[in-house]
Formats: structure tokens, C-alpha cells, sequence
């Protein structure tokens, strides 16, 4: 969902055989990273953001969306 809408990104070959050999590391559940304690959810936000703390990452120096937002902007200038 995006802003409440159905939102469709369709994956590539590259994507799907990645997805596909990662399933049996992951549980074969509905969530790439499910949550720990969240039975059915998948992992938080928050659990992303203490994990770059234990890697000595502060707030203002890396976030979990930040992380997306970092590792968005290298895939497209690597094309």
C-alpha cells in the first residue's frame, strides 16, 4: 500500500530468482523479513534502526529509511 492505494511495482526475472532462493533461508513465509515477535507481520522499522545503532550508526548519521533511501540512489547512478 502507498498512501492507502494499491500499489504494484512489477519485479524483474533478477529479482524473482533472488525472492525465490532466499525463501527457504526465510521460512517460506509471506514476509522476505518477517518479525521475531509479530507472528504474521512483517520485521519493524524500529528493529532496522536498533541494529544500525549496535553498529555505532546515529540517528542523524543513518536511519532505516535513510538506509532505503542511500541504497536507491546507488542503484540507479550503477543503472
Amino acid at each position: 500500500m502507498k498512501a492507502r492505494a494499491q500499489h504494484i511495482v512489477p519485479l524483474s526475472q533478477q529479482a524473482i530468482a533472488i525472492l525465490k532462493e532466499l525463501k527457504p533461508l526465510t521460512g517460506g513465509g509471506r514476509w522476505v523479513f518477517p518479525g521475531v515477535r509479530t507472528n504474521g507481520q512483517p520485521m519493524s522499522e524500529n528493529t532496522i534502526n536498533a541494529a544500525l545503532r549496535r553498529l555505532e550508526y546515529n540517528r542523524a548519521t543513518l536511519t532505516a529509511h535513510g538506509f532505503r533511501g542511500m541504497a536507491s540512489t546507488m542503484l540507479h547512478e550503477r543503472g
